[in-house]
């Protein structure tokens, strides 16, 4: 069975340079081999986004956890 680890992060994108930071933290938790799963505007102007992210935990990484 496979097990993942999951994690949330916020951010808010109300011009270039958030939306920006956005985008490169979310290359850095790609390269970590994490994939969002989904993306939500967490605002009215959907300038807030909640962005939840998975990734497969490999079986050395469940036996170094237990």
């Amino acid at each position: 069975m496979k097990t993942f680890e999951h994690e949330v992060l916020t951010f808010d994108a109300n011009d270039k340079k958030s939306f920006a930071e956005m985008q490169e933290t979310l290359r850095e938790w790609g390269a970590a081999g994490y994939e969002v799963v989904s993306v939500v505007g967490t605002s009215v102007n959907s300038s807030n986004f909640t962005v939840f992210l998975k990734r497969e935990l490999l079986s050395i990484e469940l036996e170094a956890a237990q």
